[in-house]
C-alpha cells in the first residue's frame, strides 16, 4: 500500500503544483509502475478523490494548521484527510502510512504529520452547514461541492441557485460509461444479447436510439475491439442524431477529432455519401483513422486543416450538413475531468468565446441553402451556447433555429452539452 500511496502523493503534487493534467499523469503512472489490481484502484481513487474534494478537505484541515506547510507535506495531509473522511480505511492504517511517507522526506516531518492527524482524529469534523447559517450561500456551495468560488458565481449568472447546486452535486458523482452500438456492424438487439451472454450489466436509455449505459469498463472486450460498439457519452450521441444527415449527402465535420461523432454520422448515413473530417493536429488525424478502420467507416475523408481556413479550399454552399463541435470551456464534463474546475479561468473562457465566434463566422457560408449547421459544445455556459447563437443569427438572418437543447449534467446523468441545429433559408 505504501507504494500506491507514495505514488499517489507524487501524482497529486504534480497536478496541484505543476499544473499537470490528472488523466495524463494517472495513465502515465499506471503504465510505468507494476501495481496489483488493488493498488492500481487505490492509487487512482486517491488521486482523483483528493482532487475532486480538495476545497472541502482544505476546509476540514484548516483549523489544525497554524500556517500552510511545504506543498509536499500539505498535499500529504490533504490525501490523508481524504482517506479518513471519504474512504473506508482504518484510521490507524492511514496514519501509519502517512507518517512513513513523511519520514522519507525528513524524520521531523513524520512527527509533525502524526501530530496534525491525531489532532484531526480527536475532534469532530468541522461543520460545513455553519457557513450557510452565516448566510454565505456562495461560499457554502463552493466548500460543500469543492468548486472555486468564482465558478459558483459564474454559473449563477445563468441558472437559479437550486439548479447550480444540482450541477455541482452531479459533477462530483461517478459517471457510468456509455456505449454506442455501431449500426454499420451490429444491431442494438445483437449487442444486448452478447452483453447478456457475457454477464455484463447495462441499462437501456430512450434518450438516444443506439446508446446503452454500461456498469463496467469494456476496454478489452471483443465487441469493442471488433468495432460493434464504441465508447461515447449519451449526450454526445445526441449530436449526430439531431444532425441526422441523409445517406448520399455531402457533410463536413469541422472539429472532428477524436472522431466519435463523425463515425456516428457515417453510421446514420449508412456509409453512403461523403464526410470530410477536419482537425488541426496530425496525431489526431491518425487517431481518427484508427477509429474509422475499427468501426468499418468507409465514407469519411480525414483532412488536416484549421476549421477557420476550410472556406479557402471549398466552394461556398457545398455542404448539406456542417457540424461544428467547437472548442469550449468544458464545464459540462467536470465529472470526467476532475481538475478542470480548478484550472479554468474567466480569461480563458473569453478567449474561447472569441474563437467560437471566429469559427462560426468562417464556416456558415459552407452550408447549402436549406442545408443545416449543427453547433455543439460540452459546456453549460450560456455565453458559449444560447448567446453565441443569438448573436450569430442577428448577424446572419438567413439562418434560423430548427432545434436547440441545453443538457445539464443532472438531466440524464450524462455530460452537460449544448446542441443547436440551424437551417439556412
Amino acid at each position: 500500500d505504501m507504494n500506491a500511496r507514495k505514488l499517489a502523493l507524487e501524482a497529486i503534487d504534480k497536478i496541484i503544483e505543476k499544473g499537470a493534467y490528472s488523466n495524463i499523469i494517472v495513465n502515465e503512472y499506471l503504465s510505468k509502475y507494476e501495481l496489483s489490481i488493488e493498488d492500481k484502484n487505490l492509487f487512482t481513487n486517491l488521486v482523483y478523490g483528493t482532487l475532486q474534494h480538495q476545497l472541502t478537505i482544505e476546509y476540514y484541515l484548516e483549523p489544525y494548521l497554524k500556517k500552510k506547510p511545504k506543498h509536499f507535506i500539505y498535499n500529504l495531509l490533504l490525501m490523508s484527510v481524504y482517506q479518513i473522511v471519504y474512504l473506508d480505511i482504518p484510521y490507524y492504517a492511514v496514519l501509519d502510512e502517512s507518517v512513513k511517507i513523511a519520514k522519507l522526506k525528513d524524520f521531523k516531518l513524520g512527527t509533525f504529520v502524526n501530530a496534525v492527524l491525531r489532532n484531526f482524529l480527536r475532534k469532530p469534523l468541522r461543520d460545513i452547514e455553519e457557513i450557510k447559517l452565516d448566510g454565505d450561500n456562495l461560499k457554502y456551495l463552493s466548500i460543500k461541492y469543492s468548486h472555486p468560488l468564482w465558478l459558483v458565481a459564474f454559473l449563477l449568472k445563468d441558472y437559479p441557485i437550486e439548479v447550480v447546486e444540482e450541477i455541482l452535486k452531479e459533477n462530483n458523482c461517478v459517471k457510468l460509461d456509455a456505449i454506442r452500438i455501431n449500426t454499420l456492424k451490429a444491431t442494438k438487439e445483437e449487442v444486448k444479447n452478447k452483453l447478456d451472454e457475457l454477464g455484463i450489466e447495462y441499462q437501456d436509455t430512450d434518450v438516444v436510439q443506439n446508446g446503452l449505459i454500461v456498469k463496467e469498463s469494456l476496454v478489452n472486450n471483443d465487441l469493442l475491439k471488433n468495432g460493434l460498439i464504441t465508447v461515447q457519452d449519451i449526450s454526445s450521441q445526441m449530436v449526430a442524431e439531431i444532425a441526422n444527415p441523409q445517406p448520399g449527402t455531402n457533410v463536413i465535420d469541422l472539429c472532428a477529432a477524436p472522431g466519435g461523432k463523425t463515425a456516428h454520422l457515417s453510421s446514420i448515413m449508412k456509409n453512403e455519401g461523403t464526410i470530410y473530417a477536419c482537425d488541426i493536429y496530425p496525431h489526431k488525424i491518425k487517431l481518427m483513422e484508427g477509429l474509422f478502420k475499427r468501426l468499418g467507416v468507409k465514407n469519411v475523408k480525414p483532412q488536416q486543416i484549421d476549421a477557420r481556413l476550410v472556406k479557402e479550399y471549398v466552394k461556398p454552399k457545398s455542404f448539406d450538413c456542417v457540424l461544428a463541435d467547437v472548442p469550449c470551456s468544458g464545464l459540462g464534463v467536470i465529472s470526467h475531468k476532475v481538475d478542470l474546475k480548478y484550472r479554468i479561468d474567466l480569461e480563458s473562457i473569453d478567449e474561447i468565446i472569441n474563437l467560437q465566434n471566429d469559427i462560426l463566422n468562417n464556416i456558415y457560408d459552407l452550408v447549402k441553402p436549406n442545408g443545416s449547421l449543427v453547433y455543439s459544445t460540452c459546456t453549460i455556459n450560456k455565453d458559449e451556447n444560447e448567446n453565441q447563437i443569438k448573436n450569430f443569427i442577428l448577424e446572419h438572418n438567413d439562418f434560423e433555429i430548427e432545434y436547440e437543447k441545453q443538457i445539464l449534467p443532472q438531466d440524464y446523468h450524462t455530460d452537460g452539452f449544448y446542441i443547436c441545429k440551424l437551417r439556412r433559408k
